[in-house]
């Protein structure tokens, strides 16, 4: 089986302002170009989510032909495991673990 894969950018960004390890809340947002469109804080401790906001904006982008790429719960759902991640293994600063990782 053969096949190949496109990879573009979308313009898509999400960054993880807020990690509260003692409370193990995690604030998350998705940006479109730079642009606040949804925010999300992940109660990591009781597997809850408050929500701000929608993709409903960038629909245009999450879908093709019609059929849905990655839905709302999808990303919410990668956002939550992300949020776990960082609290297991106590990140605080996002930022300055990618950017570790990156310089490594």
């Amino acid at each position: 089986m053969t096949g190949y894969s496109r990879i573009e950018p979308t313009g898509i960004t999400f960054d993880y302002p807020n990690v509260d390890l003692d409370s193990k809340l995690v604030t998350a947002r998705v940006l479109f170009q730079d642009e606040l469109i949804m925010e999300v804080v992940i109660d990591v401790k009781h597997d809850t989510v408050q929500q701000r906001g929608s993709l409903e904006e960038i629909a245009h982008i999450t879908t093709y032909n019609g059929i849905n790429r990655m839905t709302e719960d999808m990303y919410i759902n990668s956002l939550k495991r992300t949020a776990k991640f960082f609290v297991d293994n106590k990140i605080s600063n996002p930022k300055s673990y990618y950017d570790e990782l990156e310089n490594q």
